[in-house]
């Protein structure tokens, strides 16, 4: 059996010195490991490759686990990029100091896209994308798409989070009848919460594991799948053995 892993930097294992020590990879234990997560994903890029890399391997025994990231990231395939390749962006691109000679008219091609790059980045944050409503709105759309995928399709599945600050705001609480009808479909039957319904960055800080620059070590990982195991035989190894 294939266990199929997405999400950002914590799936991926940014900071770590092995790869296979995230807490996902753990979990897979002695079966077929596959990553999708990269580094700065957003939710949109997360459920984008899990659906792709479902799609290559149609008649295989396959099992999800997905870590949504942060509601404030999106990605995009810019139209000046012509090997359309998709491109995440976040708040934090915004700060980034560009040298004035990227405004030269001979620029390199390089140099061009970046500029267009972070410029249409402060545009988007400024007009759109710093919107509560805006990403509670994007995050529930990609979150319920793959769950509705994963079950009609029969994958067995578990999702995760690295932060839950997403499901305490207004805007996902309100009554909004678009927001309302992606909140009613949630299955959070198939999801494992931290203690203290945390996600696993808020879970790794508040309990002072070791951390890199920004990212929970091993020790977070491995004390994190052995909290996990039992939730994921029950929701996804059971129904693959």
């Amino acid at each position: 059996m294939i266990i199929v892993a997405g999400g950002d930097s914590f799936v991926y294992g940014s900071e770590l010195s092995d790869l296979k020590s995230t807490f996902a990879c753990l979990l897979s234990s002695d079966n077929e490991y596959v990553c999708m997560a990269q580094p700065g994903f957003s939710n949109q890029g997360i459920c984008r490759t899990i659906l792709e890399e479902i799609q290559n391997r149609t008649n295989k025994k396959l099992g999800v686990i997905v870590s949504w990231t942060y509601p404030s990231r999106y990605e995009f395939n810019f139209s000046f990029n012509e090997k359309l390749n998709w491109q995440s962006i976040n708040p934090w691109l915004v700060d980034e100091i560009y040298p004035n000679e990227l405004k030269h008219i001979n620029l390199i091609e390089k140099q061009r896209q970046d500029f267009q790059y972070h410029d249409f980045t402060k545009s988007w944050y400024k007009h759109v994308g710093s919107s509560e409503y805006w990403e509670t709105y994007t995050s529930l759309k990609e979150i319920v798409q793959l769950q509705n995928y994963l079950e009609l399709y029969n994958i067995p599945y578990m999702f995760t989070c690295a932060d839950t600050e997403w499901k305490n705001t207004e805007t996902y609480y309100s009554n909004d009848k678009t927001i309302r009808s992606l909140r009613t479909q949630l299955d959070f039957s198939k999801w494992f919460f931290f203690p203290g319904h945390k996600g696993f960055y808020q879970w790794a800080v508040d309990n002072k594991y070791p951390i890199g620059d920004t990212h929970p070590l091993e020790a977070a990982h491995r004390d994190a799948a052995e909290l996990m195991k039992d939730k994921f035989y029950e929701l996804v190894t059971k129904h693959l053995e």
